[in-house]
């Protein structure tokens, strides 16, 4: 994790800062509020000890304690945390102002929130980490109106700049999902990509501020809107060899297709959503799970819910947000290191999509 990360160019000086060191290691795998007192703790002591400030990286600990009291629900504590940063001069892709901006977020406080990430566009007009964060912080609260807002810039601005920052799966992921919970049909932006030139409506972003959106009243500013599970479509193994047949709009998808469109391994597929899943949860949704799509359930499903047979690709966002609401048909990810892995491998979690090193 980035807070435990040692100082290289610092000597380890005394046997009590290994002992500090070892300790947030192990808390930071526990439980959140044993996890916030040790990094209190390794806090003070940096305060008052200058070896101690040189060992560790003391704003990553203020990074690390801002998540802390976030999970725990001391949003007063987190958002001071939170500003701390930015006057400490954290560095962070978008703005290190929207770690405040989450927070609200996550806790109900849609306006205050709103007008930050409004701040941060117009200073970083050309930052797609932030509609990207705003997208998804509105959708993994169920704000999936909000949320197309800011995913419908971030993908805009990710093809006409042709992706440097390779986030094309995931908002196309994000916006679909909020497309389906919405009940709306798939737009060509959805599908474009970097080589196209898009409609020409699409030329200038939205420009009403997020902030003129918020229904003012809906939800009180004390009470944490809810946080809404996201879940993903997948391809399970006894399925896997018939995706031709059952889904061949993939027949271009980069998950299941090598470097020179050839069709991958369920294995290698596999490893490929667990990139995805990480970088969904490396951008802060916190709830994350799999649905597999099987074609005898799928169908009928289909013929009640969707009759008209819309995009496919929009059918299977739809069918996983709808199963989603079942916790018993998804799979949660991650698994524990030593659980059985999300895959249906059989193994060890930490033995297969979970292992280090694993290429995703």
């Amino acid at each position: 994790m980035a807070a435990l990360r040692l100082r290289h160019d610092v000597a380890v000086r005394t046997e009590d800062l290994d002992r500090l060191h070892a300790e947030i290691r192990r808390a930071s795998r526990g439980p959140a509020e044993e996890y916030a007192e040790v990094l209190e703790r390794a806090i003070a002591t940096c305060e008052g000890d200058a070896a101690a400030s040189e060992y560790l990286d003391v704003v990553e600990l203020h990074s690390e304690l801002v998540e802390a009291y976030d999970r725990l629900g001391r949003v007063e504590e987190a958002l001071h945390q939170a500003d701390l940063l930015v006057e400490l001069g954290y560095r962070s892709q978008p703005d290190p102002r929207c770690r405040r901006a989450e927070i609200l977020t996550r806790h109900g406080r849609l306006e205050e929130a709103a007008a930050i990430w409004d701040a941060v566009a117009a200073d970083t007009p050309d930052d797609v980490w932030v509609y990207n964060n705003a997208g998804l912080e509105y959708g993994a609260i169920g704000e999936h109106e909000l949320a197309l807002d800011w995913l419908t810039r971030a993908l805009e601005l990710a093809v006409r700049t042709s992706d440097p920052e390779r986030l094309l799966g995931q908002l196309r992921d994000l916006r679909a999902a909020s497309l389906a919970n919405l009940g709306l049909e798939p737009d060509e932006l959805q599908n474009a990509t970097p080589t196209q030139e898009l409609p020409a409506r699409w030329d200038s972003p939205t420009t009403l501020p997020n902030s003129a959106r918020i229904d003012r009243g809906v939800t009180p500013a004390h009470e944490p809107a809810p946080m809404v599970p996201v879940a993903l479509a997948w391809l399970p193994a006894d399925e896997y060899a018939e995706w031709p047949q059952h889904w061949p709009d993939l027949a271009d998808s980069p998950l299941l297709h090598d470097d020179e469109g050839e069709p991958v391994s369920h294995t290698v597929y596999c490893r490929r959503m667990e990139g995805r899943l990480r970088a969904h949860s490396e951008a802060g949704m916190t709830r994350l799970s799999v649905v597999p799509v099987r074609a005898d359930e799928f169908r009928p499903w289909v013929a009640e819910n969707a009759p008209d047979e819309p995009d496919p690709s929009q059918l299977r966002a739809q069918y996983a947000a709808d199963v989603a609401r079942d916790p018993s048909r998804t799979v949660t990810w991650p698994p524990g290191r030593n659980d059985p892995c999300w895959c249906g491998s059989g193994r060890k979690y930490k033995k297969c999509c979970g292992a280090p090193g694993v290429p995703l």
